[in-house]
């Protein structure tokens, strides 16, 4: 019989017995489909097993066509693995580029443990990420564009942000052009304000980043005397460094906000010539008499 005739379709008004699929089927009802003259197959479990396939060949060193190298170490790969999971690779090996025509390459500007937990990640799918790898971890996978890890550890810095490194995760992320991570560190900062500035991060912002927070209309603060409070401890700080940028600082405080009495305060505790300038125009000017408990020391580390 033709091999074509082994399943004749059905003839008009025969019946057509039906064998039951409760058998050794390894199919699901989700993956295959079966309309009487087709049968779709699906196996779910085939990637993970070419996967781990793969790995093992990797393993045993089987059909590995490049070795990465980083320090002392040295990785064995293979070109069609690296090239489908990063763009970085994949840019390397289909190119004209040296490397596409050498059995070693040297990968610069990346750790060893994180270039083997992303070759893992590559033949495996799988990668730890911990408080201790996490920005290391995001720096490599952001340089050989695998993405999905680095949204992974952009996740994961998102989900472990609190007010004491909310600055510092701002800057790591806008470095590395992770914008969503960016943007919701700052939207944090501005939110909970309050609880950031007497943090160690904030003292070490630049002008420009300082700018950038105390000039938001999305700063949530009780009052603007928490805005004033804030650029002096970053003033004291680093005095001989600040001091230059200080004016142009005190721009973005809205000094009408403040009140005389807090302003004749800040005056009188304050050596800094560039606080005395601001009293004209919030108003502190008036010859106000002294407040009860005024302090005699600088009015910074008093709020340290």
């Amino acid at each position: 019989m033709a091999a074509d005739t082994l399943l004749p379709a059905n003839r008009g008004g025969a019946r057509q017995r039906h064998l039951s699929t409760e058998s050794s089927d390894s199919c699901s009802a989700d993956d295959c489909s079966f309309d009487g003259d087709e049968f779709h197959f699906i196996e779910s479990s085939h990637a993970i097993q070419v996967l781990s396939g793969l790995d093992g060949l990797r393993q045993s060193r089987t059909f590995c066509d490049i070795t990465l190298c980083v320090d002392s170490k040295e990785f064995p790969c293979h070109k069609i693995v690296l090239a489908s999971f990063s763009p970085y690779f994949n840019a390397m090996f289909s190119g004209e580029l040296a490397e596409s025509r050498q059995e070693k390459v040297t990968i610069n500007g990346i750790d060893a443990t994180m270039l083997e937990l992303l070759v893992n990640y590559a033949y495996t799918s799988e990668v730890l990420i911990t408080k201790v790898n996490v920005q290391s971890l995001l720096s490599a996978s952001n340089l050989l564009e695998v993405l999905p890890v680095r949204d992974a550890c952009c996740h994961f810095m998102q989900r472990n942000m609190d007010e004491t490194n909310c600055l510092g995760i701002h800057c790591f992320a806008e470095a590395h052009a992770c914008f969503n991570l960016q943007e919701k560190a700052k939207a944090f900062t501005l939110e909970f304000f309050d609880d950031v500035w007497p943090q160690e991060e904030f003292v070490g912002l630049s002008q420009s980043k300082l700018i950038e927070l105390i000039s938001s209309d999305e700063l949530c603060v009780d009052n603007e005397e928490v805005v004033f409070n804030a650029v002096m401890r970053w003033l004291n700080h680093d005095e001989k460094a600040h001091w230059e940028e200080l004016h142009k600082v005190l721009e973005h405080v809205r000094l009408p906000l403040l009140s005389p009495y807090f302003l004749q305060t800040a005056l009188r505790v304050s050596p800094c010539r560039q606080v005395s300038r601001v009293s004209e125009v919030g108003g502190g000017g008036e010859d106000l008499p002294p407040t009860a408990g005024q302090p005699t020391g600088n009015l910074v580390e008093g709020l340290g």
